[in-house]
Protein backbone atom coordinates (compact mmCIF):
# COMPACT_ATOMS: atom_id res chain seq x y z
CA UNK A 1 0.00 0.00 0.00
CA UNK A 2 1.25 3.26 -0.61
CA UNK A 3 2.83 6.28 1.88
CA UNK A 4 0.13 8.30 3.93
CA UNK A 5 -1.31 11.65 2.35
CA UNK A 6 -0.89 13.52 5.50
CA UNK A 7 -1.79 16.84 3.64
CA UNK A 8 -5.39 15.14 2.97
CA UNK A 9 -5.90 13.97 6.14
CA UNK A 10 -4.83 17.24 7.96
CA UNK A 11 -7.60 19.16 5.84
CA UNK A 12 -9.78 16.45 6.37
CA UNK A 13 -9.52 16.58 10.02
CA UNK A 14 -9.73 20.30 9.88
CA UNK A 15 -12.85 19.93 8.21
CA UNK A 16 -14.13 17.60 11.46
CA UNK A 17 -13.14 20.13 13.46
CA UNK A 18 -14.99 22.84 12.37
CA UNK A 19 -17.73 20.68 11.96
CA UNK A 20 -17.28 19.10 15.37
CA UNK A 21 -16.97 22.65 17.08
CA UNK A 22 -20.94 22.94 15.54
CA UNK A 23 -22.53 19.89 16.55
CA UNK A 24 -20.72 18.45 19.57
CA UNK A 25 -21.09 22.30 20.74
CA UNK A 26 -24.76 21.69 20.05
CA UNK A 27 -25.02 18.46 21.71
CA UNK A 28 -23.75 19.82 24.96
CA UNK A 29 -26.71 22.31 25.16
CA UNK A 30 -29.43 19.83 24.01
CA UNK A 31 -30.51 17.78 27.09
CA UNK A 32 -30.39 20.29 28.86
CA UNK A 33 -32.73 22.29 26.04
CA UNK A 34 -34.98 19.16 25.50
CA UNK A 35 -35.73 18.89 29.18
CA UNK A 36 -36.83 22.54 29.42
CA UNK A 37 -39.01 22.10 26.30
CA UNK A 38 -40.90 19.21 28.56
CA UNK A 39 -39.13 16.22 27.44
CA UNK A 40 -38.72 13.61 30.10
CA UNK A 41 -35.44 11.14 30.74
CA UNK A 42 -36.66 8.51 28.65
CA UNK A 43 -37.52 11.02 25.94
CA UNK A 44 -34.00 12.36 26.10
CA UNK A 45 -32.36 8.78 25.95
CA UNK A 46 -34.44 7.67 23.36
CA UNK A 47 -34.36 11.09 21.04
CA UNK A 48 -30.03 10.72 21.83
CA UNK A 49 -30.46 6.79 21.23
CA UNK A 50 -32.71 7.46 18.19
CA UNK A 51 -30.99 9.94 16.62
CA UNK A 52 -26.72 8.15 16.88
CA UNK A 53 -28.42 5.17 15.97
CA UNK A 54 -30.50 6.63 12.70
CA UNK A 55 -27.00 8.15 12.34
CA UNK A 56 -25.67 5.20 11.78
CA UNK A 57 -28.24 2.55 10.50
CA UNK A 58 -28.61 4.71 7.81
CA UNK A 59 -25.06 3.86 6.81
CA UNK A 60 -26.45 0.71 5.65
CA UNK A 61 -27.37 2.70 2.36
CA UNK A 62 -25.21 5.20 2.50
CA UNK A 63 -22.39 3.40 2.39
CA UNK A 64 -23.13 1.49 -0.69
CA UNK A 65 -24.15 4.30 -2.46
CA UNK A 66 -20.98 6.17 -2.03
CA UNK A 67 -19.40 3.09 -3.63
CA UNK A 68 -21.84 2.81 -5.81
CA UNK A 69 -21.38 5.86 -7.12
CA UNK A 70 -17.79 6.11 -6.37
CA UNK A 71 -17.11 9.63 -6.22
CA UNK A 72 -17.84 10.30 -2.54
CA UNK A 73 -17.02 13.41 -2.49
CA UNK A 74 -20.59 14.63 -3.60
CA UNK A 75 -22.08 12.89 -0.20
CA UNK A 76 -19.20 14.29 2.09
CA UNK A 77 -20.38 17.90 0.83
CA UNK A 78 -24.41 17.42 0.95
CA UNK A 79 -23.86 16.10 4.18
CA UNK A 80 -21.62 18.83 5.82
CA UNK A 81 -24.19 21.25 4.39
CA UNK A 82 -27.08 19.97 6.10
CA UNK A 83 -25.77 19.60 9.32
CA UNK A 84 -24.73 23.19 9.27
CA UNK A 85 -28.20 24.10 8.03
CA UNK A 86 -29.96 21.87 10.93
CA UNK A 87 -27.86 22.86 13.68
CA UNK A 88 -28.87 27.06 12.62
CA UNK A 89 -32.41 25.87 12.58
CA UNK A 90 -32.65 25.42 16.26
CA UNK A 91 -32.27 28.88 16.68
CA UNK A 92 -36.28 29.25 14.98
CA UNK A 93 -37.63 26.32 16.38
CA UNK A 94 -38.14 26.92 20.22
CA UNK A 95 -40.83 23.44 20.73
CA UNK A 96 -39.88 19.59 21.14
CA UNK A 97 -41.61 18.56 18.06
CA UNK A 98 -39.12 20.49 15.76
CA UNK A 99 -36.26 20.65 17.57
CA UNK A 100 -36.23 17.01 17.71
CA UNK A 101 -36.70 16.59 13.56
CA UNK A 102 -33.77 18.64 13.27
CA UNK A 103 -31.84 16.66 15.80
CA UNK A 104 -32.63 13.74 13.27
CA UNK A 105 -31.95 15.72 10.45
CA UNK A 106 -28.48 16.58 11.95
CA UNK A 107 -27.90 12.93 12.58
CA UNK A 108 -28.81 11.78 8.84
CA UNK A 109 -26.87 14.08 7.42
CA UNK A 110 -23.73 12.83 9.17
CA UNK A 111 -24.70 9.39 8.02
CA UNK A 112 -24.70 10.49 4.49
CA UNK A 113 -21.35 12.16 4.58
CA UNK A 114 -19.51 9.77 7.22
CA UNK A 115 -19.11 6.26 4.71
CA UNK A 116 -17.67 8.78 1.88
CA UNK A 117 -15.75 10.67 3.70
CA UNK A 118 -13.77 8.04 5.67
CA UNK A 119 -13.35 5.92 2.32
CA UNK A 120 -11.09 9.36 1.56
CA UNK A 121 -9.71 9.25 4.29
CA UNK A 122 -9.17 5.18 4.20
CA UNK A 123 -7.32 5.92 0.65
CA UNK A 124 -5.17 8.99 2.32
CA UNK A 125 -3.90 6.81 4.98
CA UNK A 126 -2.10 4.11 2.95
CA UNK A 127 -1.11 1.53 4.99
CA UNK A 128 -1.32 3.31 8.08
CA UNK A 129 -5.14 2.98 8.29
CA UNK A 130 -5.18 3.25 12.12
CA UNK A 131 -3.04 6.01 12.26
CA UNK A 132 -5.03 7.93 10.08
CA UNK A 133 -8.24 7.47 11.74
CA UNK A 134 -6.39 8.97 14.96
CA UNK A 135 -4.70 11.74 13.56
CA UNK A 136 -8.45 12.64 12.09
CA UNK A 137 -10.07 11.88 14.89
CA UNK A 138 -8.02 13.68 17.48
CA UNK A 139 -8.23 16.89 15.10
CA UNK A 140 -11.91 16.17 14.99
CA UNK A 141 -11.74 16.08 19.04
CA UNK A 142 -10.27 19.33 19.67
CA UNK A 143 -13.04 21.03 17.51
CA UNK A 144 -15.43 18.73 20.28
CA UNK A 145 -13.71 20.21 22.86
CA UNK A 146 -14.17 24.13 21.52
CA UNK A 147 -17.60 23.48 21.14
CA UNK A 148 -18.43 21.95 24.32
CA UNK A 149 -16.42 24.58 25.88
CA UNK A 150 -18.30 27.34 23.29
CA UNK A 151 -21.46 25.88 25.12
CA UNK A 152 -20.75 26.07 28.86
CA UNK A 153 -19.29 29.14 28.93
CA UNK A 154 -22.43 30.94 26.77
CA UNK A 155 -24.67 28.93 29.24
CA UNK A 156 -23.31 30.48 32.04
CA UNK A 157 -23.10 33.80 30.95
CA UNK A 158 -26.66 33.42 30.39
CA UNK A 159 -26.64 33.39 26.60
CA UNK A 160 -30.09 31.79 24.94
CA UNK A 161 -30.52 28.67 23.49
CA UNK A 162 -31.35 30.03 20.14
CA UNK A 163 -28.16 32.69 20.25
CA UNK A 164 -25.64 29.94 21.02
CA UNK A 165 -27.01 27.93 17.85
CA UNK A 166 -26.83 30.40 15.88
CA UNK A 167 -23.45 31.69 16.90
CA UNK A 168 -22.15 27.74 16.81
CA UNK A 169 -23.11 27.78 12.66
CA UNK A 170 -20.14 30.33 12.42
CA UNK A 171 -17.06 27.15 12.47
CA UNK A 172 -19.77 24.86 10.42
CA UNK A 173 -19.54 27.36 7.80
CA UNK A 174 -15.71 26.76 8.15
CA UNK A 175 -15.61 23.14 7.78
CA UNK A 176 -17.32 23.82 4.57
CA UNK A 177 -14.37 25.90 3.44
CA UNK A 178 -11.72 23.48 4.01
CA UNK A 179 -14.02 20.84 2.63
CA UNK A 180 -13.31 22.61 -0.46
CA UNK A 181 -9.53 23.62 0.44
CA UNK A 182 -9.05 19.32 0.82
CA UNK A 183 -11.17 18.71 -2.73
CA UNK A 184 -9.03 21.09 -4.36
CA UNK A 185 -6.14 19.11 -3.53
CA UNK A 186 -7.60 16.65 -6.41
CA UNK A 187 -7.11 13.67 -4.95
CA UNK A 188 -10.65 11.47 -6.23
CA UNK A 189 -10.56 7.82 -4.45
CA UNK A 190 -10.95 5.37 -7.04
CA UNK A 191 -13.47 2.28 -5.33
CA UNK A 192 -11.59 -0.59 -5.18
CA UNK A 193 -13.13 -3.17 -7.15
CA UNK A 194 -14.01 -6.79 -6.45
CA UNK A 195 -17.24 -8.83 -6.31
CA UNK A 196 -19.59 -7.26 -4.26
CA UNK A 197 -21.23 -10.34 -2.97
CA UNK A 198 -18.46 -10.83 -1.18
CA UNK A 199 -18.44 -7.62 1.33
CA UNK A 200 -20.81 -9.70 3.90
CA UNK A 201 -18.21 -12.02 4.55
CA UNK A 202 -18.90 -14.29 7.97
CA UNK A 203 -15.92 -12.47 9.66
CA UNK A 204 -17.36 -9.26 8.71
CA UNK A 205 -20.97 -10.16 10.02
CA UNK A 206 -19.41 -11.65 13.24
CA UNK A 207 -17.31 -8.23 14.03
CA UNK A 208 -20.94 -6.09 13.09
CA UNK A 209 -22.63 -8.08 15.66
CA UNK A 210 -19.62 -7.40 18.40
CA UNK A 211 -20.07 -3.87 17.61
CA UNK A 212 -24.06 -3.42 18.31
CA UNK A 213 -23.04 -5.56 21.35
CA UNK A 214 -20.98 -2.64 22.35
CA UNK A 215 -22.97 0.23 21.16
CA UNK A 216 -25.45 -1.16 23.72
CA UNK A 217 -23.34 -1.79 27.15
CA UNK A 218 -22.09 1.75 26.79
CA UNK A 219 -24.94 4.24 28.65
CA UNK A 220 -25.35 7.47 26.62
CA UNK A 221 -23.36 10.52 28.07
CA UNK A 222 -26.70 12.11 27.41
CA UNK A 223 -28.31 10.66 30.36
CA UNK A 224 -25.86 11.63 32.82
CA UNK A 225 -25.99 15.55 31.83
CA UNK A 226 -29.60 15.28 32.55
CA UNK A 227 -29.28 13.84 36.10
CA UNK A 228 -25.97 16.27 36.58
CA UNK A 229 -26.68 18.18 39.60
CA UNK A 230 -26.72 22.23 40.29
CA UNK A 231 -26.47 24.34 37.24
CA UNK A 232 -26.78 24.01 33.52
CA UNK A 233 -23.15 24.36 33.02
CA UNK A 234 -22.16 21.67 35.31
CA UNK A 235 -23.62 19.14 32.74
CA UNK A 236 -21.73 21.15 29.74
CA UNK A 237 -18.43 20.54 32.17
CA UNK A 238 -18.89 16.67 31.96
CA UNK A 239 -19.14 16.73 28.30
CA UNK A 240 -16.45 18.96 28.00
CA UNK A 241 -14.25 16.58 30.13
CA UNK A 242 -15.08 13.58 27.80
CA UNK A 243 -14.40 15.67 24.29
CA UNK A 244 -11.07 16.83 25.69
CA UNK A 245 -10.16 13.35 26.79
CA UNK A 246 -10.85 11.84 23.09
CA UNK A 247 -8.26 14.24 21.46
CA UNK A 248 -5.46 12.05 23.58
CA UNK A 249 -7.52 8.78 23.21
CA UNK A 250 -7.54 8.77 19.82
CA UNK A 251 -4.03 9.95 19.39
CA UNK A 252 -2.93 5.99 21.35
CA UNK A 253 -5.65 3.86 19.79
CA UNK A 254 -4.02 4.82 16.38
CA UNK A 255 -0.52 3.57 17.75
CA UNK A 256 -1.79 0.72 19.92
CA UNK A 257 -3.36 -1.14 17.43
CA UNK A 258 -0.28 -0.81 15.12
CA UNK A 259 1.32 -2.04 17.68
CA UNK A 260 -0.53 -4.83 20.19
CA UNK A 261 -3.72 -6.24 18.34
CA UNK A 262 -5.21 -7.29 21.37
CA UNK A 263 -6.47 -3.34 21.53
CA UNK A 264 -9.18 -4.84 19.53
CA UNK A 265 -10.92 -5.93 22.54
CA UNK A 266 -10.36 -3.31 24.78
CA UNK A 267 -13.56 -0.90 23.77
CA UNK A 268 -16.24 -2.73 25.57
CA UNK A 269 -14.08 -3.03 28.64
CA UNK A 270 -14.30 0.96 28.80
CA UNK A 271 -18.05 0.77 27.84
CA UNK A 272 -18.27 -1.38 31.49
CA UNK A 273 -16.03 0.99 33.21
CA UNK A 274 -17.84 3.89 31.77
CA UNK A 275 -21.49 2.77 32.78
CA UNK A 276 -20.36 1.89 36.43
CA UNK A 277 -19.38 5.63 36.82
CA UNK A 278 -22.18 6.72 35.70
CA UNK A 279 -24.27 4.71 37.92
CA UNK A 280 -22.55 5.87 40.88
CA UNK A 281 -23.86 9.52 40.44
CA UNK A 282 -22.31 12.42 41.30
CA UNK A 283 -20.06 14.88 39.60
CA UNK A 284 -16.94 13.40 40.24
CA UNK A 285 -18.22 9.93 39.35
CA UNK A 286 -19.57 11.73 36.00
CA UNK A 287 -16.36 12.89 35.41
CA UNK A 288 -14.63 9.71 35.67
CA UNK A 289 -17.40 8.15 33.39
CA UNK A 290 -16.81 10.56 31.01
CA UNK A 291 -13.02 9.89 30.47
CA UNK A 292 -14.34 6.33 29.85
CA UNK A 293 -16.80 7.10 27.52
CA UNK A 294 -14.50 8.63 25.73
CA UNK A 295 -11.89 6.24 25.74
CA UNK A 296 -15.32 3.61 24.27
CA UNK A 297 -16.49 5.98 21.78
CA UNK A 298 -12.73 7.04 20.10
CA UNK A 299 -12.39 3.31 19.82
CA UNK A 300 -15.81 2.85 17.89
CA UNK A 301 -14.32 5.94 15.59
CA UNK A 302 -10.91 4.42 15.58
CA UNK A 303 -9.89 0.54 15.99
CA UNK A 304 -13.45 -0.66 14.70
CA UNK A 305 -12.84 1.44 11.42
CA UNK A 306 -9.73 -0.18 10.84
CA UNK A 307 -10.70 -3.32 11.21
CA UNK A 308 -13.50 -2.84 9.06
CA UNK A 309 -11.77 -1.80 6.79
CA UNK A 310 -9.25 -4.64 6.72
CA UNK A 311 -12.72 -6.86 6.87
CA UNK A 312 -15.00 -5.30 3.84
CA UNK A 313 -12.28 -6.29 1.16
CA UNK A 314 -13.62 -4.70 -1.89
CA UNK A 315 -15.94 -2.11 -1.26
CA UNK A 316 -14.68 -0.06 2.14
CA UNK A 317 -17.47 2.64 2.43
CA UNK A 318 -19.54 -0.51 2.28
CA UNK A 319 -17.86 -2.14 5.26
CA UNK A 320 -17.55 0.77 7.41
CA UNK A 321 -20.91 1.81 6.67
CA UNK A 322 -22.47 -1.93 8.24
CA UNK A 323 -19.74 -2.07 11.12
CA UNK A 324 -21.00 1.58 11.96
CA UNK A 325 -24.31 0.83 11.56
CA UNK A 326 -24.55 -1.94 13.62
CA UNK A 327 -22.90 -0.08 16.46
CA UNK A 328 -25.67 2.38 15.89
CA UNK A 329 -28.21 -0.19 16.47
CA UNK A 330 -26.72 -1.31 19.84
CA UNK A 331 -26.82 2.58 20.52
CA UNK A 332 -30.58 2.97 20.12
CA UNK A 333 -30.98 -0.22 22.34
CA UNK A 334 -28.74 1.50 25.26
CA UNK A 335 -30.80 4.71 25.02
CA UNK A 336 -33.74 3.31 25.57
CA UNK A 337 -33.05 0.75 28.63
CA UNK A 338 -30.86 2.73 30.58
CA UNK A 339 -33.13 5.64 30.00
CA UNK A 340 -35.61 3.77 31.06
CA UNK A 341 -33.35 2.93 34.66
CA UNK A 342 -32.37 6.07 35.47
CA UNK A 343 -36.44 7.09 35.17
CA UNK A 344 -37.47 4.27 37.12
CA UNK A 345 -34.40 4.64 39.82
CA UNK A 346 -32.92 0.68 38.84
CA UNK A 347 -29.23 2.53 37.76
CA UNK A 348 -27.42 -0.13 39.97
CA UNK A 349 -28.62 -2.62 37.18
CA UNK A 350 -26.90 -1.07 34.83
CA UNK A 351 -23.12 -2.47 35.26
CA UNK A 352 -24.59 -5.63 35.73
CA UNK A 353 -26.16 -5.27 32.44
CA UNK A 354 -23.44 -3.25 30.40
CA UNK A 355 -21.02 -5.82 31.95
CA UNK A 356 -23.18 -8.85 30.15
CA UNK A 357 -23.07 -7.12 26.79
CA UNK A 358 -19.61 -6.33 27.13
CA UNK A 359 -18.09 -9.86 27.29
CA UNK A 360 -20.75 -11.24 24.60
CA UNK A 361 -19.03 -8.01 22.40
CA UNK A 362 -15.49 -9.55 23.08
CA UNK A 363 -16.74 -13.04 22.39
CA UNK A 364 -17.81 -12.17 19.43
CA UNK A 365 -14.62 -10.12 18.28
CA UNK A 366 -12.67 -13.30 19.45
CA UNK A 367 -14.56 -15.78 16.88
CA UNK A 368 -14.56 -13.06 14.21
CA UNK A 369 -10.88 -13.27 14.08
CA UNK A 370 -11.00 -17.13 13.86
CA UNK A 371 -12.91 -17.27 11.20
Amino acid sequence: MAAPNYKLILLLGLTSLFADWLYEGARAALPQYLKALGASALAVGLIFGVGDSLGYMLRFATGPLADRRGGYWGEAFAGYALQVAAIAGLAFAPWLSAAVALVMLERASKALRTPARDAILSSAGGRRQSLAFGLHASLDQIGAVLGALTSLLALAAGVAYGDLFLLLALPGSAALVALIAAYAQGVRPVRREGGRRGVLTKPLALFAASQFLFGASLMHISLEMYEAPGAPWMASAIYLAAMAFEIPASLAWGRLYEQARWSLYAGPVASLLATTAFSAGGLAAGIAGALAYSAATSYADIIAKARAVELGGALRATALGVVNAAFGLGYLASGAVYGYLVEVGAMRLSPILSGLLAAASIGLMALAGRN
